[in-house]
């Protein structure tokens, strides 16, 4: 979160995908650094324990977010 926050305040079109445990942490991050809007994307979590497939639907399904928040910044 932190590396995409400096990122994009360095003029780098950035965003975070995080999974949903660190969605809190997320949001505490952002506003503590004053960027209480700044933008991210949610995938399910856990992670490490889903296979090749699961992955392809997530980036299927993760995609168009991100390109959203990249084209805005």
């Amino acid at each position: 979160m932190l590396d995409a926050i400096t990122c994009s305040e360095g003029g780098v079109p950035s965003t975070a995908l995080i999974t949903t445990p660190f969605r809190k942490l997320a949001q505490m991050t952002a506003a503590n650094l004053g960027l209480a809007d700044f933008q991210y994307v949610v995938a399910e979590h856990p992670i490490w324990t889903r296979d090749d497939a699961w992955f392809e639907v997530q980036a299927e399904k993760l995609a168009d977010p991100v390109l959203k928040i990249l084209q805005r910044s």
